[in-house]
């Protein structure tokens, strides 16, 4: 019983893992090619310009990564025993 939890667990935290990665991934898409936005009378003289935008759909992309690694979570979640059971077998 110990084992099987600690697999549920694992797995668990390697969701939470990846759903930290597309988050982090996905913020670096953004900094990469947002356009920068102007702050009057703090402009810095020759700013490199943005790079050209991307081939892929990296907004959809990162999307569905979020969304399908959240369902996983939740079903972990829901699937992991209940903390009574836990405790009986402890």
């Amino acid at each position: 019983f110990k084992t099987n939890m600690a697999d549920r667990l694992t797995q668990l935290q390697d969701a939470v893992t990846h759903q930290a990665e597309h988050f982090y991934n996905s913020i670096g898409i953004l900094q990469q090619y947002a356009p920068s936005s102007p702050f009057p009378g703090f402009e810095k003289p020759g700013g490199k310009p943005p790079s050209p935008p991307p081939q892929e759909d990296y907004a959809a992309l990162f999307a569905k990564l979020i969304t399908r690694t959240a369902k996983d979570i939740d079903v972990l979640i829901d699937n992991l025993p209940s903390c009574k059971l836990a405790e009986a077998g402890a």
